[in-house]
């Protein structure tokens, strides 16, 4: 496959994804890759590591007897557990899905359930890869972060003091604050990008361990960087525009959808709000399940839109990437054959990737 540029990409992966989605005219199957697409992106933004923050009881200056503290100790604990446990099962799912929507968008099969079984053990790579991201973002902010927020403790007991020589210097430092945690964003924003668009593929299909995978990234970076910079600035504009299109359409959604549906309610309040007790309560079921059905017909809506939106992202990022790695090229171009119910990654070899130079 011929390696395209960051512009040229953009047309064929538009393409493939209308012929994905939209080609075989089968609402329930592009629903359900719409589905895949928006729950592995969705998914991965409720996984967060946080630490329990510590207090001291009291109410109006009085003390709360030692059993009291002792189970509000305890139903913290046990909400951070549940807590915990639920962003790791949710992390889990979303990593494991991002590999299922990579097949489908790579291979053009939609058969999840096989899909889903292929990529076990790649999965944990992937969230290991994933977790240690984070933690080398976590060191390097720790520096900025800490004396950020003791230099504006000691600000503040200044000018409660009265004490406002230092007035200006405060809200400098405020400025160079914020700057250097929007930069620090920008960052880390990149670096998903480049591990989420070009790390996974390796990981999929040749089973690559995490320091030969983030080697191959870090190549391609450095063969292209002009077209990689490039790749992730059209990338983040598509998915502002994706984005903004998206919620128009959900708001015209929901005036064309919500209309009719107060209309009833309306109809509801005035024919039975004066009717009795038992029609009332009838007037309040009817109100509970126009509720519903707006907020089941806004889901699917956005499921569909977000869905569309996340799958061509992906299809952008294979389509850019699909002439620099030769294996994902070929995948790509070949009809797609069924997926057995296991398959195990393909032999790595540390030379197999050559990105072109520039």
């Amino acid at each position: 496959m011929t390696p395209l540029s960051a512009t040229d990409a953009i047309s064929p992966a538009w393409q493939h994804t209308r012929r994905l989605l939209l080609g075989p005219r089968d609402p329930r199957l592009f629903f359900k890759i719409a589905a895949v697409a928006f729950f592995s992106e969705m998914l991965s933004g409720s996984f967060s590591f946080s630490s329990p923050m510590r207090h001291t009881p009291g109410v109006g200056g009085g003390t709360i007897s030692p059993p009291i503290i002792a189970a509000i100790l305890a139903l913290v604990l046990v909400a951070a557990v549940v807590g915990l446990v639920i962003a790791l099962v949710f992390f889990y799912l979303s990593s494991r899905l991002q590999f299922t929507i990579f097949h489908i968008v790579l291979r053009s099969e939609t058969f999840v359930a096989p899909i889903w079984r292929c990529y076990g053990p790649a999965t944990w790579r992937w969230m290991g890869l994933k977790i240690l991201l984070f933690l080398c973002a976590f060191v390097c902010l720790v520096p900025i972060l800490v004396p950020g927020v003791l230099y504006f403790i000691h600000a503040v007991s200044l000018q409660s003091h009265g004490d406002n020589s230092h007035i200006v210097g405060f809200i400098f430092a405020i400025f160079c604050f914020v700057v250097a945690v929007l930069f620090f964003v920008l960052v880390l924003s990149v670096a998903t990008i480049l591990l989420r668009d070009f790390a996974l593929p390796s990981m999929a299909l040749e089973g690559t361990p995490i320091r030969e995978t983030i080697r191959r990234v870090i190549a391609l970076a450095r063969a292209e960087p002009g077209q990689v910079s490039l790749y992730v600035l059209l990338r983040f504009c598509l998915a502002m525009a994706g984005v903004l299109v998206s919620e128009v359409l959900i708001a015209v959604l929901a005036l064309v959808v919500g209309a009719p549906l107060g209309g009833l309610g309306y109809g509801l309040w005035s024919w039975l709000h004066l009717a009795g007790t038992t029609a009332r309560a009838g007037m309040i079921g009817g109100w509970v399940v126009l509720a519903l059905a707006l907020l089941a017909v806004l889901a699917i809506g956005v499921i569909s839109l977000f869905g569309f939106l996340f799958t061509f992202l992906q299809a952008y990022a294979i389509f850019f990437l699909g002439g620099r790695y030769p294996l994902m090229g070929q995948l790509l171009t070949e009809p797609p054959t069924p997926v057995p119910p296991t398959r195990a990654p393909q032999a790595w070899s540390p030379a197999f990737y050559t990105p072109p130079s520039a």
